[in-house]
């Protein structure tokens, strides 16, 4: 009989308590929100909807749980320019991935996150630079706004 697979709330409590961290109503809430949409949410939309999850959570503790979470390694954040910070499950609790943000429309687009490793390789190669552009978003035209 097969194991049933941990779900991201099971496997963020699992870590917390590895690391001798509290597990919290408000970080268990931050990633069942991130682990049930595949949007890219601002800290303020998460903390709506975690209050939504568990009537009682303070927005400002949702907002320290992001911190938190991000600095154990499970959420993350991109940068996504005028559309401001969005956050998601970082590490394997989410596949690594790239965003691109149409310049015209606003539209944020989901990318293997292995589209860029030739041009990661050759600036290694030759500057010794590491590159790391999951937190920020490439900014260009979609393909609906640049015909």
């Amino acid at each position: 009989m097969a194991t049933p697979t941990k779900g991201p709330a099971e496997v963020t409590a699992q870590r917390l308590r590895e690391r001798g961290e509290r597990v919290t109503p408000a970080r268990l809430a931050v990633v069942e929100v991130l682990a049930g949409t595949e949007e890219h949410l601002s800290a303020e939309q998460i903390g709506e909807r975690a209050e939504q999850l568990r009537p009682g959570i303070h927005r400002a503790t949702v907002y320290r749980a992001l911190d938190a979470l991000g600095e154990f390694g499970l959420v993350t954040h991109v940068h996504l320019g005028r559309a401001g910070t969005t956050y998601h499950l970082a590490g394997d609790l989410a596949p690594r991935h790239l965003h691109l943000r149409c310049s015209e429309c606003g539209t944020v687009y989901d990318v293997a996150a292995d589209m860029l490793d030739p041009a990661r390789r050759k600036l290694q190669k030759e500057l010794g630079f590491q590159l790391a552009p999951e937190q920020v978003a490439l900014v260009g035209l979609c393909k609906n706004c640049s015909s």
